[in-house]
C-alpha cells in the first residue's frame, strides 16, 4: 500500500483501467475524523472496504453452491 499525503480539499487524480477518477478530503466537524468525496465514471464500481468485502462473500457463496 502506498501512502501519500495531500492538503485537504486538493484533488488527487488516479487511473483506473485508463479513466481518471478523483478523489478529495474534507475536513469535517469531529476531531480527527475526514470525509473523502470520489468523483469516478458511472462504470467504475465504488465501495467502502467493509462494503467491498461483503460483496465479495456473497459472490463466492452463491458461487460455491
Amino acid at each position: 500500500m502506498e501512502i501519500i499525503t495531500v492538503n485537504f480539499e486538493e484533488p488527487v487524480l488516479l487511473s483506473v483501467n485508463d479513466q481518471k477518477v478523483k478523489v478529495v478530503a474534507f475536513k469535517t466537524q469531529e476531531h480527527g475524523h475526514i470525509k473523502f468525496g470520489v468523483d469516478a465514471p458511472r462504470s467504475i464500481k465504488v465501495h467502502r472496504e467493509e462494503v467491498y468485502l461483503a460483496i465479495k462473500k456473497q459472490e463466492e457463496e452463491s458461487t460455491a453452491i
